[in-house]
């Protein structure tokens, strides 16, 4: 796949087969419904398919006290989209005078004559340009003027209600990973480098990966989590933390990792931690012994999961 960033950077002269449009965070079964039938509408004409998103989202820009926490990282993110087949991701950056620009306007600037669309996918409650004003409807008519046909997916549910970024968000705040993981399409995670902690956990015999956190990014529940990471070709099984430390009364959020049997330097590597199962909250223990011991109760309690839980092949292996 290929990443062109911004419009002055569009490297194509000839028409693109079919157009993409969304956020796409966490690029969750609605999401990959549409970006699927785009791929599938351009290869039916033997044109590029194309995903039209932003770097960064757009409340960022326009309401940034009410910008979402976000699902996936912009590097994960585009692994995802291009393991369902996406020609080009074009990503444009979403600025004041952007936000500005009329529907209408961006419809046929953008969409007709820079990428020459004959045709576009969106989802069922899609809106775009100033104040909203783009909408589905309006999309659908204008390409009867304009020359593109549109396809407008219908909402996709699951457990009676309908599958979105904002739900999946609130499921992981909860600990609820398994349910977020059913509607996602994969387990939710935690991705980025692994740095130095505060070195306890060698100490106590748990050694442990700290991964430097995104502040863009949302964080689970506190809690210890069942976890898994690929690396070097094969998945490392074990225990997460996510939290405060209380028994040591650190005022620093962080996400640590300890990884069943592995004790390889991990600092710099960039790890995808998948969260398989909530095993319980954060507590305050009055003694490393009795950490040391509920750690080995923890231990236990994944390796059950592992053992017995099944789980559906990734849509992404390895970042």
């Amino acid at each position: 796949m290929r990443i062109v960033t911004g419009l002055d950077n569009w490297p194509l002269k000839s028409a693109v087969g079919s157009v993409a449009l969304g956020f796409f965070d966490g690029v969750h079964l609605g999401h990959q419904s549409i970006i699927i039938d785009t791929v599938k509408k351009a290869q039916q004409q033997s044109l590029p398919s194309v995903v039209l998103s932003f770097a960064a989202h757009p409340l960022t820009v326009i309401k940034p006290a009410m910008a979402p926490k976000l699902l996936t990282p912009i590097r994960e993110k585009t692994l995802l989209i291009e393991s369902l087949g996406v020609d080009i991701l074009l990503l444009l950056p979403f600025t004041n005078s952007f936000a500005t620009l009329e529907a209408r306007v961006f419809t046929h600037l953008v969409l007709v004559q820079k990428l020459k669309a004959k045709h576009i996918t969106i989802g069922y409650n899609y809106d775009f340009g100033y104040r909203r004003q783009g909408t589905p409807e309006k999309l659908l008519a204008w390409g009867k003027e304009l020359g593109y046909n549109v396809t407008i997916i219908p909402p996709i549910t699951y457990d009676g209600m309908i599958i979105s970024s904002s739900r999946i968000r609130r499921l992981i705040s909860q600990g609820e990973v398994g349910k977020a993981a059913a509607i996602l399409g994969r387990c939710p995670t935690i991705s980025g480098k692994v740095v130095r902690g505060a070195g306890r956990g060698h100490l106590l015999g748990f050694p442990t990966a700290n991964i430097d956190l995104d502040a863009d990014l949302l964080k689970p529940r506190f809690g210890v989590y069942a976890v898994r990471s690929r690396y070097r070709g094969k998945y490392l099984y074990g225990l997460a933390n996510m939290g405060l430390a209380p028994t040591y009364d650190d005022s620093t959020v962080r996400f640590e990792v300890y990884y069943f049997d592995f004790d390889e330097n991990l600092y710099g590597e960039y790890l995808r931690v998948e969260l398989m199962a909530f095993l319980r909250p954060e507590k305050k223990f009055d003694s490393s012994k009795e950490l040391i011991q509920q750690m080995k109760a923890d231990k236990k309690k994944a390796g059950v999961i592992f053992t017995y839980k099944k789980f559906k092949p990734d849509l992404l292996a390895e970042v």
